[in-house]
């Protein structure tokens, strides 16, 4: 009698994977759990262990797992959605917690909430006998703190992406907006920029509401132009500092018309959104100013839009994914009983030609 044709393949146990490579169970397991530790395996091993995995289906029976340990293999991951349409920033952070979720084999459960209301409709859901541990990000929010330091003083670890830490006892993937600011203005100057204008939020701008407590404040951008324009020894006229609405397409155009009416001189811009750099490109070619030759852009979040603009866009990026990765990692560590601390990501520059050496 013909075999069935395409009948799920059986999977394998731990034993399989470690006799095909010659090495201990134990060693198999700790790879597989993400529980290694301090164990020294090398690069090689690790990766030959999990293509091995891959390769013979192998997959932990979840529920057997979850009553031997009393872990259920899956991180809540709650995110209030902030960036401009187009930014991605959000699709890139959890792009990244969900790929380093997977190398320790977890699960997610994703909540996406515009109000803090919405969160606490969520919070009855988050309980060790649901999940290990929580991911918070996008917007902070401090006024949910006690439901935050509540899960913690269960022990469930509760790890945030924010610009800053929203308690010391909440370890927190950060990024420094000043130097986001910083490296964007040397960037310019590196470039040969003299004459470089920024974009700022105004004092009126809505978009001010979303900051609270330590975090993000619209100045700390600006705070990096100043420091990198004294570090360079560079002038700052009033006349290149341009306050802006919001952080969209419609603000940057104000923003580039501003100067225009001004008749300031200026050969860089340094825009706080990808937003402000597309709408002064699209506004200074519509003028006839020539980009990268006349004048320079950078814009902030490496959005995918800007390697697609007419002249493509530089940018630095917040590097959303690698903290969503890092956030994961953080939270793996102190399910384990590790002691986590803080960090701090470096934003990086992503050098087009909207910036180029004329």
């Amino acid at each position: 009698m013909n075999k069935p044709k395409n009948l799920p393949r059986r999977t394998v146990g731990l034993r399989r994977i470690a006799e095909d490579l010659g090495i201990s169970i134990s060693l198999v397991s700790k790879v597989l759990s993400g529980k290694l530790g301090t164990s020294g395996a090398q690069e090689s091993t690790i990766r030959a262990i999990r293509e091995k995995a891959l390769e013979l289906d192998y997959r932990k029976n979840r529920l057997a797992e979850a009553l031997r340990t009393g872990r259920q293999n899956v991180i809540a991951v709650c995110v209030h959605r902030h960036g401009e349409v187009g930014s991605d920033i959000v699709e890139e952070m959890v792009s990244g917690i969900a790929a380093e979720a997977a190398e320790f084999h977890q699960r997610l459960m994703i909540l996406y909430y515009n109000t803090p209301e919405e969160f606490r409709e969520f919070v009855p859901e988050v309980h060790r006998n649901a999940v290990d541990g929580v991911i918070l990000g996008g917007l902070p929010h401090a006024e949910l703190l006690d439901e935050l330091m509540d899960w913690h003083s269960h022990g469930l670890p509760v790890i945030t992406i924010h610009d800053g830490q929203l308690n010391p006892a909440l370890p927190n993937v950060g990024i420094d907006q000043v130097e986001v600011g910083r490296l964007a203005t040397r960037h310019l100057i590196d470039q040969g920029c003299r004459h470089i204008a920024h974009f700022r939020l105004g004092p009126n701008a809505e978009s001010r509401l979303a900051f609270k407590g330590d975090h993000m404040s619209p100045d700390q951008r600006y705070e990096g132009y100043r420091q990198a324009l004294r570090e360079s020894g560079l002038s700052r006229p009033a006349s290149l500092l341009v306050d802006v609405s919001g952080y969209n397409y419609a603000a940057g155009r104000e923003g580039v018309q501003a100067l225009f009416d001004r008749k300031a001189r200026f050969d860089g811009i340094v825009a706080i959104s990808d937003q402000h750099a597309a709408a002064a490109l699209n506004h200074l070619v519509a003028n006839r100013r020539q980009v990268p030759q006349e004048v320079k852009l950078i814009g902030v979040d490496n959005s995918p839009f800007c390697q697609f603009a007419i002249v493509p866009l530089s940018s630095v990026s917040q590097e959303f994914t690698s903290r969503g990765r890092q956030a994961v990692r953080l939270l793996m560590a102190e399910a384990q009983g590790e002691k986590v601390s803080s960090v701090c990501v470096e934003p990086v520059v992503y050098a087009r030609e909207s910036s180029a050496a004329s």
